[in-house]
């Protein structure tokens, strides 16, 4: 019961802010200069022609009006039309939200495998040199932007060294994509039996997900020694060496088990800035992403694509962080209490 309240509480808190975020991606296109119908009807349009896609896009309504029609758009999966492609935004969206979602998700598990033993590391051997170490990668991996370090580990390991495959995409251009069953190309190779393509689909993915995943690594390895180093000093888990317990498992039962909702947390912050990081990273890679999507969509002024993928992640935000109160709930029953 006290976790079906925090997937409650936290689900009503959250409909507010996606309100808002609809409110706002609605109005942006209304308060950018010109004319839309004339710019969506083309270069050579007639009056007639103008006023015709003006009709077809609902833009002789009132503001209010408008704004109604779009929201039952969405409510129907409608989010409009792309000029690019010709295609509807939603079908656009789906087809390459796996490449995103792969590549933030792989991202993901290298902060966690890299970030959490660092500060656990540091929080066992306060001011050594594990702790001084934790300090320059999370200092690093906050100052430098994903964009420069990712062209910085093209240069070096594609240019120079030649250790890494073209960055061009999700796999070589004279290979074949492995059968679609998830849309990740890791789990499709994987289930394929195809080893030499996993390889390869691998390979892809390695400087993405570090230049993605290093930024990740700062804040998890910072909160998971702050949160260590305060339950370590706590009564209970002296009690418990006192007790004479082995040391690994008043570390993993006593002292990560009650100081992993602050890094959960942590988690979740960190998942949320990489679904929006990934926008910049897939452009230097080249990553068929929903992200990259979106850049050419507003470089060409087609706008819906771009209100379709602020509105999509602002739902995966929604979504994650609802799960992460779920899962620290879970962990510790006395979030669900406050809740």
């Amino acid at each position: 019961m006290g976790t079906l309240r925090v997937i409650r509480g936290r689900a009503l808190a959250a409909a507010p802010n996606l309100v808002g975020v609809v409110a706002v991606v609605f109005l942006l296109t209304h308060v950018l200069p010109g004319d839309p119908a004339a710019y969506f009807a083309g270069p050579s349009a007639t009056a007639a022609s103008i006023e015709e896609t003006r009709h077809r896009l609902s833009l002789d309504h009132n503001l209010l009006e408008q704004f109604a029609l779009y929201v039952r758009g969405l409510a129907h999966g409608d989010l409009g039309q792309s000029l690019i492609s010709g295609q509807p935004v939603l079908a656009d969206l789906a087809q390459r939200l796996p490449a995103s979602l792969e590549l933030t998700l792989g991202a993901l598990l290298l902060a966690l495998a890299v970030g959490i033993p660092l500060g656990m590391r540091a929080a066992l051997r306060p001011d050594g040199w594990v702790d001084g170490l934790c300090s320059a990668i999370s200092t690093i991996g906050q100052a430098t932007p994903t964009f420069f370090l990712g062209l910085v580990l093209v240069f070096v390991f594609y240019y120079l060294l030649d250790w890494a495959p073209a960055p061009l995409g999700r796999l070589d251009s004279m290979l074949s994509p492995p059968p679609e069953r998830t849309g990740f190309w890791t789990i499709d190779a994987a289930l394929a039996g195809d080893l030499p393509l996993l390889g390869a689909v691998l390979g892809q993915l390695v400087l993405p997900v570090v230049t993605l995943g290093l930024f990740g690594v700062g804040p998890i390895a910072r909160m998971t020694r702050a949160s260590l180093i305060e339950v370590l000093a706590s009564d209970y888990v002296r009690t418990a060496r006192a007790a004479g317990l082995p040391p690994r498992q008043v570390l993993w039962t006593y002292a990560f088990r009650n100081a992993v909702v602050p890094i959960l947390n942590t988690v979740g912050m960190v998942f949320s800035f990489l679904l929006g990081a990934n926008v910049l990273v897939e452009k230097v890679f080249g990553w068929p992403g929903v992200g990259a999507y979106a850049i050419d969509a507003l470089l060409a002024s087609d706008f819906a694509p771009v209100q379709g993928f602020v509105v999509v992640m602002a739902f995966f935000y929604l979504v994650v962080n609802l799960g992460i109160d779920v899962a620290a709930a879970l962990v510790d029953p006395r979030v669900a209490v406050d809740g």
